[in-house]
């Protein structure tokens, strides 16, 4: 008989499924990538594992200069000294103890399991696939309004990102769907797994929405292809059944139906292309439809950036998590992206509030710690200096700004404003205010240098978390007005649409 392979790690397999469909191995191993609030800590992909995961990523790529910057130096020795174990105290302390530690070049841990999945392709697809008929079904019936799956459902104090959701129309009246998020349990709850990681949605998320009373609950699994239904009751989940001819009934007003779902996978992949709808949904009596309106809105950027901090894990309230949590996109390379930038600052000290600063120092040697703030200690002895420089070239921006663009006021807010010393994320950000129509701010980017880093906002789209500063504590630099109130807010109102209208 020929011999058997040996038996592959997990790592082994998804690398050689990559190498065989020419898949991208850096996608298959980062986690499914989706930013939740549960139980006060910022989650990456369902997990701990998974904030540890980027955190890691951002420190190698962004120097651990990226996560100094929300803490005191003397927090982060003593973290140092809690999670290392080790009582040193003076600087000579902490070098003897940094020279005896072994060096070590690779910081990703080669050997721990991955966190992907091999099945990231066949995921978006049937997401897709779902968003897409689900959508198309629901335009016509009336029935509700799908979701996802970048839009959250506040459960409590938890904010969770399903793959895909449904408010029905009674639901919506409540008008409690905002930009970001709703204030509701979805009606209808779909969860595309990952085979590697089943236990987020076959045991976390599904406890996570019972508790929460979804009314309903579906799992697709995209390696054996097949849907799990449940269906909430006083005595918890109970798994729901396909109808004779083969559809789902269990929703009201609402039938699925498997085989035509996966018949599209199998022959063509192309659910545009198909006839048949694997959704149909039985018309409602009553329109209705949304409207943007006046209204405030928690949302992006609503609230002030002021992160706390600590030795140990921080809990992060809705609030903040709508507030500071960056766009669910990310790139990767040597800097990884979350949402941009700021994004990706936001994302740090969301991370740093989760795991604590006695688990962040354990992600990276120690060495590599005692040397950056060894440097940052010494940056910060020039601090004045630097701070006296930036303010200058505010200034000069400034009287640029009004002299040959016609800017009528300029104000600083930001950095140069705060008490703390200058750290990596730190930016001249400069407010506008009276600004000339056909004013083009990437023509006076072009033109500034490349460092200090330069923000240039028109106070009437500035953020609304920015206004009291922009109000209170905003020094003018040229100009003597203070800047006009913000732009009208607005969110989306619900209507029910009258016969006569709807005609």
């Amino acid at each position: 008989m020929p011999s058997q392979p040996p038996d592959r790690s997990p790592r082994e397999e998804l690398e050689n499924h990559c190498f065989s469909q020419a898949i991208d191995l850096q996608f298959c191993q980062w986690p499914e990538f989706r930013l939740e609030l549960v139980n006060g800590q910022f989650l990456v992909g369902g997990t701990l594992d998974g904030s540890r995961w980027l955190l890691k990523e951002a420190l190698i790529g962004w120097g651990l200069e990226s996560a100094i910057a929300f803490a005191p130096l003397d927090r982060w020795w003593e973290a140092l000294r809690l999670g290392y174990s080790v009582s040193c105290q003076t600087e000579a302390d902490w070098l003897l103890w940094a020279e005896s530690l072994p060096l070590s070049a690779i910081y990703r841990d080669e050997t721990h399991p991955p966190l992907g999945s091999k099945y990231v392709g066949e995921h978006r697809w049937i997401r897709d696939y779902l968003i897409q008929a689900l959508s198309s079904a629901l335009s016509r019936s009336y029935l509700g309004s799908r979701f996802g799956p970048n839009y959250g459902m506040q459960l409590g104090q938890d904010l969770l990102i399903p793959d895909i959701f449904l408010l029905t129309a009674e639901q919506l009246s409540q008008n409690i769907s905002h930009d970001y998020y709703t204030e509701v349990a979805a009606h209808l709850i779909i969860e595309i797994g990952l085979p590697e990681q089943s236990t987020v949605d076959q045991q976390i998320r599904r406890n996570l929405y019972e508790r929460a009373q979804v009314a309903h609950y579906w799992i697709v699994d995209p390696a054996l292809k097949q849907f799990q239904f449940w269906q909430w009751t006083p005595d918890g989940y109970q798994s729901g059944r396909l109808d004779p001819d083969g559809c789902y009934r269990g929703v009201a007003n609402l039938s699925f139906s498997p085989s035509i779902f996966w018949l599209a996978y199998e022959e063509s992949r192309s659910p545009y292309l198909q006839k048949l709808s694997a959704f149909t949904c039985v018309n409602q009596p009553r329109q209705w439809q949304l409207r943007k309106e006046p209204g405030a809105e928690l949302s992006y950027g609503s609230l002030p950036f002021a992160p706390v901090v600590g030795l140990a894990p921080q809990p992060i309230s809705p609030e903040q998590f709508i507030a500071w949590c960056p766009e669910t996109k990310l790139e990767g390379g040597p800097f990884p992206l979350v949402g941009g930038v700021t994004g990706t600052r936001n994302a740090i000290a969301l991370l740093l509030m989760s795991l604590g600063l006695v688990e962040t120092v354990k992600l990276m040697p120690g060495y590599e710690w005692v040397r950056v703030l060894r440097r940052l200690a010494r940056e910060q002895q020039q601090d004045a200096q630097q701070r006296e420089r930036w303010w200058q070239q505010a200034s000069a921006i400034a009287r640029r700004l009004k002299d040959e663009h016609g800017v009528g006021g300029i104000g600083v807010i930001g950095s140069l404003l705060n008490d703390q010393p200058l750290n990596t994320w730190s930016k001249i950000q400069l407010i506008l205010w009276d600004v000339p129509e056909g004013f083009r701010k990437w023509q006076v980017w072009q033109t500034l240098p490349d460092s200090p880093p330069v923000e240039l906002t028109e106070a009437v789209w500035a953020l609304p978390g920015d206004r009291p500063e922009i109000s209170q504590r905003m020094q003018i630099l040229e100009g003597t007005q203070k800047p006009h109130g913000p732009r009208p807010q607005e969110r989306m109102k619900f209507h029910w649409v009258e016969p006569d209208a709807a005609t």
